[in-house]
């Protein structure tokens, strides 16, 4: 059984969840990965511990005079500055600006210094403009407004108790876990959404010039684009894993017949592959799809020289499933398998064992990794990922796009077991997958075939 099965028949039972709308946008979509772990019996109550940091002072000033500066502009790009900047440079912003006319890239708050401090140093931020000044406006605005949040609230609240309007004696444990989890967090989301909305209605409110509207990592396609006063055209680019069990993108077929811009979005896509998928697993139409490759990895390997280094390191990319309340045991998966690792390369020792984190993964994380992996290069969560990929023979995750772009590189992912993800499900049957820390050294030592190595990188650049 899929492993999206069960949000999509619990989704056919209760097809007025998607009726609930903040212009235009059905606020459940953004709550379908929570509904999902609550149908198949996971939980995801656990305490997040992402550091939040500072907001920079000199950004929000920069953000501030850049809202007004650029109100004539073409294209605008929504960003997040952290998740996609490479020795500075947010490359596949810069692949849209030579794509789209007179464009204009305005990122989220990176809350991290090196990140602000590669703002301020990129030889294009005047086409940057920060959002900082939405935060505070955002805050206060909120803080002015509680009685019609609270108001927003409660209409949701009666919204929802006519959906579900089942005799609950009847309704399976899943049923009611996913249905109670709703009536906890979409009250809140309802009036987020809608308060988000009412304040980027006025700061853009003098943007009538804007043609396109491209949301990467910006989450623009749910607050900012559906209130642009100039209705530009509503385009995504893609910006991870996009497979036949994403909450984010495979829709019941009923949402064909719903009306709503959000779902006739054009999406720019990595590869063939992903637009089949999303051309015959959802509701997307093939017009609204266009393939363009990795961004990305296109500039980065036109501006960085990427030379034949000595491939050392195994690499692990870290992901941040407790941080995120979807995994109540992920370090404790992971670690052992690390660990067995590092027992393999006592008699191997021309190789290297590395933790890259997760840009959303803090310093407790990089502390948990150190204090339990002795022989282990742990990098930051800023540092640039493709510089570390250079240097790797094998890259090893548990569900990462990092695996498409470790192939870029020319190394090979192992990916492990985890909860309820089914890699073979996700990436192919051929996939190589470690269910337990034996499998992974075994996988390692049969990846250091020439032979084996070249035909399972042939496998993985056919299935993006």
């Amino acid at each position: 059984m899929s492993q999206i099965t069960n949000l999509l028949e619990f989704e056919t039972r209760y097809p007025k969840l998607y009726s609930v709308l903040a212009n235009g946008v059905p606020v459940y979509a953004s709550l379908r990965d929570g509904v999902n772990f609550k149908l198949n019996g996971k939980s995801d109550d656990n305490v997040s511990s992402k550091e939040q940091g500072k907001v920079s002072i000199r950004r929000i000033i920069d953000s501030f005079i850049k809202l007004k500066q650029f109100k004539n502009t073409k294209t605008a790009v929504f960003t997040s500055s952290v998740y996609r900047r490479d020795n500075g440079r947010n490359l596949a912003a810069e692949f849209l600006m030579d794509k789209y006319p007179d464009t204009v890239v305005f990122e989220w708050p990176s809350r991290n210094e090196s990140f602000d401090f590669a703002y301020f140093k990129d030889n294009l931020k005047d086409r940057y403009c920060p959002l900082e000044y939405y935060v505070i406006y955002n805050k206060i605005y909120i803080k002015l407004h509680k009685k019609e949040y609270v108001r927003l609230c409660e209409e949701c609240r009666e919204k929802l108790d006519a959906i579900f309007c089942d005799n609950e004696n009847s309704l399976p444990d899943n049923y009611l876990s996913a249905i109670n989890y709703l009536k906890s967090v979409m009250p809140d989301s309802y009036a987020t959404n809608i308060m988000n909305q009412r304040v980027f209605k006025r700061l853009f409110k003098n943007y009538r010039n804007l043609k396109y509207a491209i949301d990467y990592w910006g989450s623009a396609r749910e607050n900012i684009i559906p209130v642009l006063p100039s209705k530009p055209k509503s385009i995504e680019l893609q910006h991870g894993l996009i497979n036949s069990a994403h909450p984010g993108y495979i829709y019941p077929k009923f949402v064909s017949d719903l009306n709503y811009d959000f779902f006739k979005r054009t999406i720019l896509v990595y590869g063939e592959k992903t637009k089949k998928l999303l051309t015959e697993n959802s509701v997307f139409i093939e017009d609204k799809i266009d393939v363009i490759g990795n961004p990305r990895m296109q500039v980065y390997k036109k501006e960085f020289e990427v030379t034949g280094e000595r491939k050392s390191l195994i690499l692990f990319s870290s992901q941040p499933y407790e941080q995120d309340k979807k995994g109540e045991n992920y370090y404790n998966v992971v670690i052992p398998m690390l660990k067995s690792i590092e027992k393999w390369l006592v008699n191997h020792p021309q190789y290297i064992l590395a933790v890259k984190l997760h840009p959303r993964e803090n310093n407790k994380i990089m502390d948990l990794y150190t204090k339990n992996l002795t022989n282990c290069v742990v990098y930051c969560n800023s540092e640039d990922l493709y510089d570390v990929l250079l240097k790797s023979f094998i890259h090893i995750t548990v569900n990462s796009t990092v695996l498409y772009e470790a192939t870029e590189f020319s190394v090979p992912t192992i990916t492990i077991q985890y909860a309820e993800y089914d890699n073979k499900e996700l990436f192919g049957d051929k996939v190589l997958q470690a269910e337990k820390p034996q499998d992974i050294v075994d996988l390692i030592s049969v990846l250091s075939d020439n032979e084996v190595r070249g035909q399972y990188l042939s496998y993985l650049k056919s299935i993006v």
